[in-house]
């Protein structure tokens, strides 16, 4: 993307008769919290600590991904929601890697540190806070892709975890209200995919449309097509 349009994540520039949008586009796939988790799979434990894990992964990738996480985690320490937070992280992680509710902030605190530290080193300005959301015109969509598919995602969730998580709609509906509706609408198709979760060809249209809304990469929606049934 040339210098002149690139819009940074944590550092925003406003390009006159453009939607300001999150810095996101530097990847075709998945960014942010919800790719970190993908890394907290069955066998993580084998990588170290989870904080060796996060470590691992800023210090590998290149520094839009490090702050496209480190937004990301601000945004779920800054709620003040420590139970819902949890609850995201376990759902995103397919039940991989639960946090006590009272530790959640801090974890997210802690990666948030851990990034802006790689991008500090690396000479990039990191600043903070996030600010608003800027995707808040999108907010009562995502709600109601959430409020659509939750009775199928809970019983997906009960049917294919070793322990329910009766909070997770609730959760990921709080992240789209009240945090960020387009984090919500990333963790949304991250634990569709960790649970297995079947959604019809009209649902998947609608999560095409959003993703567009949301400019995402190609395959940041698309990998959840698997789950059409």
């Amino acid at each position: 993307m040339p210098p002149d349009i690139r819009v940074d994540i944590m550092y925003r520039r406003h390009i006159p008769g453009r939607r300001l949008l999150m810095g996101v586009r530097f990847t075709e796939d998945d960014f942010g919290v919800t790719h970190l988790a993908s890394l907290f799979h069955q066998d993580w434990r084998a990588l170290g600590s989870a904080r060796d894990v996060v470590v691992s992964y800023v210090e590998e990738t290149s520094e839009p991904y490090a702050e496209a996480l480190a937004e990301d985690a601000h945004r779920l320490a800054g709620s003040n929601a420590a139970s819902a937070v949890a609850t995201l992280w376990e759902c995103a992680t397919g039940s991989n890697y639960q946090l006590d509710a009272g530790k959640a902030l801090a974890w997210f605190r802690e990666i948030a540190t851990i990034c802006e530290s790689r991008l500090s080193g690396a000479g990039w300005s990191v600043s903070s806070p996030i600010g608003e959301s800027p995707y808040g015109e999108l907010r009562e969509r995502v709600v109601a892709e959430i409020d659509q598919i939750g009775p199928r995602l809970a019983e997906a969730i009960d049917r294919n975890s070793w322990k329910g998580i009766p909070e997770a709609v609730a959760s990921l509906r709080f992240c789209a209200v009240n945090i960020c509706p387009e984090l919500a609408f990333r963790i949304l198709l991250r634990v569709l995919m960790e649970y297995s979760c079947n959604i019809d060809q009209d649902r998947y249209v609608g999560f095409v449309k959003l993703g567009r809304e949301f400019s995402y990469g190609e395959f940041v929606v698309s990998r959840a097509e698997f789950l059409i049934s």
